[in-house]
């Protein structure tokens, strides 16, 4: 029987090995679309072997859409101007473990096909600890381990998996991600410091994978200031109070000034990677010089290294993402919004309505903490003369949790965001690898009908039976009394697959994760629009 932390290992394993199969498959069958889109320039004097063939045949569905840019970016460096917009972590990751393969195979393939094999190794291995990590993270806020469980399976089949698979940033940036909560969740490594300083290194390192890294900066000066209001300023004041010689009161104010250097410590770590990545982008493209590019590479259609022509170049603060994204994929304020578009709309809808309609229940039934930025109601040990009295009836999403704040703050701005500026069919991806309140919300939304095996009588007759010896964990309990014994046995049998859900939201849920897991996957794979 695995324990509840196995079954998600092996699940989302298991997941990612179906979407190579389900896209190799479908990139056989079915003829691809011309998409008119980037495609990554070939080496004429690349050799290619039968090898070659057989990776591209069983790889090469998910080598579409901007995966072109992040082979392209592993294989040959930021060449083109346009390819700044995506950022170094993940193609530098994927080139020197290309590297590794090539010294085992290379006598047999060239490094284009290393790059892919690598590129799926790595968001396979990564995959698999971003969704351990997202269990332990939601094991901390939710409280929970059924929900916990929940979420971390319907991760593995999020509507957005494909590209946790294909040679993008998404999975990187959600194991970044998610390790930066759930440093944040950590009590503090430091004697007075209200934050673990070594979460500034998952934050930084999500700042270079994506752009929308930089928002995860907000969970760590969050985490400060309500460490700082609701445990270090209460222990100042009650240390004053109790004081005879007030001549030490500017000792109270140390721990103050320890907090504000571990931020800024936090911060500075958070923030290095980030300010090197853009000094190099600035020497690039800003400083005159000759490029030396081979030829099939010197295309005159891009913006060349050396050449200093961009406007970015001569900004206050030279960076370059926002420039980058307007001129080429003419990003900005409401211009996506065009008829034409509406079927990207569509296919985005979802997850937008799941979470703005969830996200703004909370608001409702938790106005006054809202107000109070999450904090306690009685910070100094005195209760308000009326203090807040959660409505007994709320049993909305995250009713009357304080520790869900942050998270609802940071979703609904990424998600506004996505609805103003971005191409709003990214809103799936960029939502789905950003944030776990996707899968908070409907792990708790989601009803598991039970099964024959499900119910605890049958549960504990069966461990009679096999003469298990040693007391089950409760947790252990919980998840078999969810799954049932038949599924606890097995490395893919999960709810989410094998259970029908009793009421017509689980089932919607349901069919929303599963279809955009298969769909997507033939989508893409052959160069058809999607998220």
């Amino acid at each position: 029987m695995y324990s509840p932390r196995q079954k998600i290992l092996w699940f989302a394993f298991i997941t990612r090995i179906t979407v190579i199969f389900l896209q190799a498959i479908s990139n056989l069958l079915i003829p691809d679309h011309d998409a008119k889109v980037f495609v990554s320039p070939e080496d004429p004097t690349l050799r290619k072997t039968y090898a070659d063939s057989i990776v591209d045949m069983f790889l090469g569905g998910m080598k579409r859409w901007d995966a072109q840019y992040f082979i392209h970016n592993a294989q040959y460096g930021y060449t083109y101007e346009n390819c700044l917009a995506f950022f170094p972590l993940f193609p530098m990751i994927v080139r020197y473990v290309a590297y590794g393969v090539c010294s085992l195979f290379g006598s047999v393939i060239n490094f284009h096909s290393a790059l892919l094999i690598s590129a799926t190794i790595v968001n396979i291995l990564m995959f698999i600890k971003s969704a351990d990590i997202l269990h332990s993270l939601s094991l901390r806020i939710l409280r929970s381990e059924s929900k916990a469980y929940k979420s971390s399976i319907l991760y593995c089949v999020n509507p957005a998996s494909i590209f946790f698979t294909a040679p993008y940033s998404e999975t990187l940036f959600a194991w970044m991600s998610f390790y930066t909560m759930l440093k944040c969740t950590e009590n503090e490594t430091l004697r007075f410091a209200n934050i673990d300083i070594t979460s500034g290194l998952p934050a930084g390192f999500s700042m270079i994978a994506r752009s929308n890294g930089s928002v995860n900066l907000g969970f760590i000066i969050y985490t400060n200031f309500k460490n700082v209001i609701e445990r270090t300023l209460p222990e100042i004041v009650y240390k004053y109070k109790t004081l005879k010689r007030k001549i030490i009161i500017p000792f109270l104010l140390l721990p103050l000034f320890t907090s504000s250097v571990a931020l800024f410590l936090t911060v500075i770590i958070a923030l290095i990677p980030f300010m090197l990545v853009q000094t190099y982008n600035y020497f690039k493209y800003c400083v005159p010089h000759d490029h030396n590019l081979p030829e099939f590479l010197s295309n005159s259609e891009y913006v060349l290294p050396g050449m200093a022509e961009s406007l970015w170049c001569n900004y206050t603060i030279p960076l370059s993402y926002t420039y980058i994204q307007d001129h080429y994929w003419n990003v900005g304020y409401f211009k996506y919004y065009k008829l034409k578009q509406i079927p990207n709309f569509m296919l985005a809808f979802p997850i937008l309505f799941i979470i703005i309609y969830h996200c703004m229940s909370y608001i409702k039934n938790n106005f006054k903490l809202c107000l109070r930025l999450g904090l306690k109601s009685n910070i100094f040990g005195y209760l308000n003369k009326m203090p807040y009295r959660p409505k007994q009836y709320t049993k909305g999403f995250g009713a009357n949790d304080p520790t869900m704040f942050v998270y609802i703050v940071h979703v609904m701005f990424l998600t506004v965001f996505c609805i103003v500026f971005v191409h709003i069919q990214v809103s799936t991806r960029l939502l789905a690898s950003a944030s776990p309140v996707l899968y908070w919300i409907c792990s708790s939304r989601m009803n598991v009908s039970p099964t024959p095996t499900a119910d605890q009588n049958t549960i504990n007759e069966h461990f009679r039976r096999i003469g298990v010896g040693k007391r089950i964990p409760t947790h252990h309990l919980s998840i078999a009394n969810l799954e049932g014994v038949d599924n606890m046995y097995s490395k893919w049998k999960t709810f989410i697959i094998t259970r029908r859900m009793p009421d017509f939201q689980s089932r919607l849920m349901q069919y929303y994760f599963l279809g955009y897991f298969i769909i997507g996957t033939i989508c893409f794979s052959n160069f058809y629009p999607w998220t």
